[in-house]
């Protein structure tokens, strides 16, 4: 009986030995190491801006309005007659042309323009820069315009000219209407939300200039 103690007590001590001689030479790890729980390292930061470019324009808000524009020239009909203060005076014929449309604003971020610069990660902590909010598309229809009056002839050209006068109309109003600031929020709410799918415990989020 004693025979059989002193040879599994061999083997064991063998054992250990090996394991000993292992770690020395870094092929097998430590108890602590093969037992222990391991923190959270992170180390795919070209992959984290490849993840987050392919959401591409992240559009958080829309915008929608309809505005009223006029132009206004001389024209080639018959002058008419305008009565004034000191009497009635001969006024030129004048064309007038008024446009109602209706536009659709897409505002978000462009996180195409993402690079490795703009996140730092450590661990299980990241933080990243994101570009600002902006007017990604405007949205201006053929059938989102109707003619309110048109007098005299107008070409193609004045008529577009126009109609891209309502669309810069409809730009400043969503910007007066802070929807900007809007759109920033819930961009930061979202890849935080994203991040912290991905692992990430500690998230930080800052914008650009």
């Amino acid at each position: 009986m004693r025979k059989v103690l002193q040879k599994y007590l061999l083997i064991i001590v063998a054992v250990l030995l090996i394991i000993f001689l292992f770690q020395k030479i870094n092929w097998l790890p430590g108890f602590k190491n093969i037992f222990g729980s391991k923190p959270i390292n992170i180390e795919q930061t070209p992959v984290i801006i490849q993840q987050i470019n392919s959401l591409a324009q992240l559009i958080t808000v829309t915008f929608t309005d309809e505005v009223v524009m006029d132009t206004a020239k001389i024209g080639n009909g018959l002058p008419s007659l305008l009565p004034t203060a000191i009497g009635t005076v001969l006024t030129p014929a004048i064309d007038k042309l008024v446009i109602i449309g209706r536009g659709k604003v897409l505002v978000g971020t462009d996180l195409n323009g993402l690079q490795q610069k703009d996140i730092y990660t450590a661990g299980d902590s990241i933080h990243v820069v994101l570009p600002r909010a902006k007017i990604l598309q405007t949205i201006l229809n053929p059938s989102d315009f109707e003619t309110f009056i048109e007098n005299g002839t107008w070409n193609e050209q004045a008529v577009t000219a126009l109609k891209i006068k309502i669309g810069n109309e409809i730009n400043e109003h969503a910007i007066q209407q802070n929807i900007l600031q809007q759109a920033d929020a819930r961009s930061e709410n979202i890849i935080e939300t994203f991040l912290k799918n991905t692992g990430f415990k500690k998230v930080g989020i800052d914008f650009g200039t």
